[in-house]
This record gives C-alpha cells, structure tokens and sequence, in this order.
C-alpha cells in the first residue's frame, strides 16, 4: 500500500492541518466553524472533505481571529 499523494482530491483532518499549517487539534476545531466547508463523506476514520472547498475556504480565512480570552487592558 502507498501513501496517498500530496495532491488527493479529498483530505481528512490531518491533510487539513498541514495544509494550514496548524495542528491536528486546530484544524479539528476550524472543521467545526459554520462557515467550514461540509464534509462530503464520513468513514470509520473520520470525516473527508473536498481539497479544491478546503483551499477556497482557506482564501477568505482570518488567521488573525483566533479567538480566545481577549488580551488584558493595560493600566
């Protein structure tokens, strides 16, 4: 068995961090967004979504807004 090239035409979550560059963890939790691309398969691994949805969403992505606990005011 091979490893699937680097140009699938369908990615799971691990795809989806590398190609963001973020975790496993972080991308979990952006497929999680509303405005995240709809997986168009789930398999006993996981969920699976279209590369060419992924790389359009990634366009109109705000890395800066990460969320979280907004930063203290200084005094």
């Amino acid at each position: 068995m091979t490893n699937t090239p680097p140009a699938a035409a369908h990615v799971g979550v691990t795809e989806i961090g590398e190609m963001l560059g973020v975790s496993r963890q972080r991308a979990n939790k952006l497929a999680g967004r509303p405005d995240f691309p709809t997986p168009v398969a789930q398999t006993k691994a996981g969920r699976v979504w279209e590369r060419a949805a992924v790389e359009q969403w990634e366009k109109g992505w705000d890395r800066a807004n990460v969320g979280g606990r907004p930063p203290t005011a200084q005094q």
